[in-house]
C-alpha cells in the first residue's frame, strides 16, 4: 500500500508541477501581451501626434499658397496697370511728336554726355 500512496503522491505532485508549469506559461504570455499592448498604445499615441503636426503643417501651407496666390494677383494687377500707363504714356508721346512740330525737334535733340553719364549712372548703368 505504501508504493500505491507513493504513486498517488507522485501522480499528484506532477498534475500540480504541471499545473505550475502551465500556469507560468500563460503568465508570461500574458505579461508578454500586455507590453505589447502597451507598445501599440505608445504607437497609436505616437501616430495620433505625428497626424496632428502633419495637419496642422498642411494647413499653413495652404494659408502660405493662398497667401501667395493672392499676392502673386496682385502683382499681376499692378504690372498689367504698370505696363497699360506706359503703352498709354508712349501712344501720348507718339501723338504729341506727330501733332506738334517743337515737340518732335525737342525729342530729335541730341542728350549732351555729360547728363547722359549722370543718369546712367543714376540708373546703375556703366
Amino acid at each position: 500500500m505504501s508504493s500505491l500512496k507513493l504513486a498517488i503522491v507522485a501522480v499528484l505532485a506532477i498534475v500540480i508541477l504541471g499545473l505550475a508549469a502551465g500556469l507560468f506559461y500563460y503568465r508570461g504570455n500574458a505579461i508578454s501581451a500586455e507590453a505589447e499592448a502597451a507598445r501599440a498604445r505608445a504607437d497609436r499615441d505616437t501616430a495620433i501626434a505625428v497626424n496632428k503636426a502633419n495637419e496642422e503643417t498642411i494647413g499653413r501651407l495652404k494659408a502660405a499658397k493662398e497667401k501667395s496666390d493672392q499676392l502673386a494677383a496682385a502683382l499681376a494687377e499692378q504690372i498689367k496697370t504698370s505696363n497699360q500707363s506706359l503703352v498709354d504714356a508712349a501712344a501720348e508721346r507718339r501723338k504729341l511728336e506727330n501733332e506738334n512740330n517743337d515737340i518732335r525737334k525737342f525729342l530729335a535733340l541730341r542728350i549732351p554726355d555729360a547728363l547722359r553719364l549722370r543718369n546712367d549712372q543714376a540708373v546703375g548703368h556703366r
